[in-house]
């Protein structure tokens, strides 16, 4: 009885460790069953149909990668499915969010300064207390309209369509009024 128990302890101990370290990797084996799925048919309801027909094959996989492959990579370094390297862990964020360095640095910014917009008329409407609505009527006919409302901390929320676009306090906006 005393040896069940050891094997017992032992295989939920390494699972466990094993577990910890496989919870973030590339995933192969269940990227591998879904590359079989999208060769098995050339159609998005078929691929559908075979998603859900092979949904535990799809619980198995990932079960799998979590615990087993996923554990490897991170250990070895490579995906012993995908052969890519390096491991998901070892990856710096700095690579996932870095821009391109050999693109025209005329492409990473606004051109706000090169804007000519064209208006036929602006006017404001006070709406209550709290709010004021701006309209800028444009030479092609289109109109674009901002509603500014006063928060409870004298902070102005505004919105374009109904929808929250901005806030600022009211030092920000004296600051700004001052720059122009």
């Amino acid at each position: 009885m005393k040896i069940k128990k050891l094997i017992c302890a032992t295989v939920i101990v390494a699972s466990s460790v094993s577990g910890l370290t496989g919870c973030i990797g590339q995933m192969g084996l269940t990227q591998l069953a879904v590359g079989v799925n999208l060769k098995a048919v050339d159609n998005r309801y078929g691929r559908a149909g075979i998603y859900v027909l092979a949904a535990p094959v799809y619980g198995v996989t990932a079960l799998v990668d979590l615990m087993v492959i996923n554990s490897i990579e991170f250990w070895t370094g490579t995906n012993p499915i995908t052969k890519k390297g390096p491991a998901v862990a070892d990856t710096p964020v700095e690579a996932w969010m870095k821009i391109n360095g050999d693109i025209d640095p005329a492409l990473t910014g606004a051109p706000l300064t090169d804007l000519k917009v064209s208006t036929q008329s602006t006017s404001m409407e006070v709406l209550d207390d709290d709010s004021l609505k701006l309209t800028v009527a444009y030479v092609d006919g289109s109109e674009q309209s901002i509603i500014g409302k006063r928060l409870a901390n004298n902070d102005v929320a505004f919105y374009n369509q109904g929808r929250l676009v901005a806030v600022a306090s009211n030092q920000q906006l004296l600051d700004h009024v001052a720059s122009l």
